[in-house]
C-alpha cells in the first residue's frame, strides 16, 4: 500500500510540474507574441486635413507679347526692373554705342528704346512670342503650336541692331494656356476648371477642346504672374473638389465582413473602431467617427485587438 501511495504521489507531483512548466511557456509565448506583434506596429495620429484630387499636367501659357528690337548695337542700360510696368512711349532702356560704358558719355548719344505698348517689360525672350499667343491657341493648329520648342536667349548687356532685346507683355488681358490632359465628356467648352500653379489655385474657363493633341485651351480670370519667363510649366489639375475632415493613412483601413474600421490605441490597448469613409485618394482617406489626435495603426493585422500597445506614440 505504501508503495502504491508513493507512486501516486510522484505521478501527482509530475503532473503539476508539467502543468506549471506548460503554463510558464504559454505565458512567455503570449508575452513574446504580444511584444513581437506590438513592436512591429506603426502608428500615426489622426488629424484634421484635406483630401485633394489632382493630376499633374503640362501647361503652355500664352500672353499678348510684343518683341522690342534693338535700334542700334551697343550696351544696354535698363531703366527699370524686369517685370516693371511702363506706359506706351516711355523709355524702357538706353543703348550706348559699342565700346562705351554707361556714364562715360553723354546720355544724348545713347539710343532711346521706347515701349511700343503699355505693359510689363521683360528682357528674356524665348522665340515663341509670335507663335504661342492667345489668338493662335483659339484659332490655329494646336499640334504645330505645341511642338514648337523654346529658344531662350541668354540675357546680355551687349546687343546687336535688329536683334530682340526684350518684350512688352500686356497684363491687362487674361492669360490663356493649352493644358495637356484627356478632354473627357465632362470637360465641355464653357465649363470652369481649377488649376494649381505653384500652390496658387486659379480658375480657368474652357475655350476649346482638342483630340490631337489631347487637351483643352483655357482662359484665366486675369494675367498670371510667372507665365512669361516660364511659358511651359508642370501644374496640377484639380479634377474634383477637395473634402476636409479627419484624415488617416489609407493603409490603416481594414474590413470586417461588410464593415470598415481601423485599429486605434486607447487606454494603452489596441482597440477596433468602425469608421465611415467620406473620401479617399491614392494614399489618404477621410473618415467619420474618429477624434483628431487619436493614434491609428498604419499597418494593421489580425490578432492585435486587446493587446497592450507597447509602441511609441507619435507626438
Amino acid at each position: 500500500m505504501r508503495k502504491n501511495k508513493g507512486r501516486h504521489t510522484m505521478v501527482k507531483r509530475l503532473f503539476w510540474g508539467v502543468l506549471l512548466v506548460t503554463l510558464i511557456f504559454c505565458s512567455l509565448g503570449w508575452v513574446y507574441r504580444s511584444n513581437w506583434m506590438a513592436g512591429s506596429i506603426e502608428l500615426e495620429l489622426a488629424q484634421t486635413g484635406v483630401i485633394e484630387h489632382s493630376e499633374a499636367v503640362k501647361a503652355v501659357f500664352a500672353n499678348e507679347e510684343y518683341l522690342i528690337q534693338a535700334p542700334v548695337s551697343g550696351k544696354v542700360e535698363l531703366l527699370g526692373k524686369d517685370g516693371q510696368r511702363f506706359r506706351r512711349g516711355e523709355n524702357v532702356a538706353l543703348i550706348h554705342p559699342e565700346g562705351a560704358a554707361p556714364g562715360t558719355i553723354s546720355k544724348e548719344l545713347a539710343a532711346k528704346v521706347n515701349a511700343p505698348m503699355g505693359g510689363l517689360f521683360f528682357q528674356k525672350v524665348d522665340g515663341l512670342e509670335s507663335t504661342v499667343t492667345p489668338q493662335s491657341l483659339l484659332e490655329m493648329d494646336l499640334a504645330k503650336i505645341v511642338e514648337q520648342k523654346e529658344n531662350s536667349q541668354a540675357q546680355s548687356d551687349i546687343v546687336q541692331a535688329g536683334v530682340p532685346m526684350g518684350k512688352m507683355v500686356n497684363n491687362l488681358i487674361p492669360t490663356e494656356a493649352f493644358v495637356e490632359l484627356n478632354p473627357s465628356a465632362d470637360l465641355s467648352v464653357g465649363k470652369t476648371i481649377k488649376l494649381n500653379l505653384n500652390g496658387q489655385v486659379q480658375s480657368a474657363k474652357i475655350m476649346r477642346k482638342s483630340d490631337d493633341p489631347q487637351g483643352i485651351v483655357v482662359r484665366f480670370n486675369q494675367y498670371l504672374d510667372g507665365t512669361v519667363n516660364s511659358r511651359i510649366q508642370d501644374v496640377k489639375w484639380i479634377s474634383r473638389p477637395p473634402i476636409s475632415g479627419i484624415v488617416i493613412p489609407k493603409s490603416a483601413l481594414i474590413t470586417k465582413g461588410e464593415e470598415l474600421g481601423v485599429y486605434v490605441v486607447q487606454k494603452g490597448i489596441f482597440q477596433y473602431r468602425k469608421v465611415k469613409v467620406l473620401d479617399e485618394n491614392d494614399t489618404l482617406i477621410c473618415v467619420e467617427n474618429l477624434p483628431s489626435g487619436i493614434p491609428v495603426v498604419k499597418n494593421p493585422r489580425a490578432g492585435i485587438e486587446g493587446l497592450s500597445a507597447n509602441v511609441k506614440i507619435p507626438s
